[in-house]
């Protein structure tokens, strides 16, 4: 058995449960931090997932800026980005 924080696998909560004193990028990326993944590493893994979620060129922005549905697709990215 694999233990819990090795397990690729992503929990969305119906609240969301953002940081709100992290932006999107740091929001998503924070499983891979929570991983010890290089940073560059995470960055590039997390801008990515946020392609997929069609969030691309919100990285940098504020979560309380964004609309629910956006603040949705930040955390299904977040649970997906592994």
């Amino acid at each position: 058995r694999l233990a819990p924080n090795k397990r690729d696998i992503g929990i969305v909560f119906q609240n969301y449960a953002l940081f709100p004193h992290m932006n999107v990028l740091a929001n998503v990326a924070y499983p891979l931090a929570l991983r010890r993944t290089p940073s560059a590493e995470a960055r590039q893994r997390a801008l990515a997932t946020l392609a997929r979620v069609k969030l691309d060129g919100l990285a940098e922005r504020n979560i309380a800026a964004l609309s629910g549905g956006q603040r949705q697709r930040v955390a299904l990215a977040r649970a997906i980005v592994f």
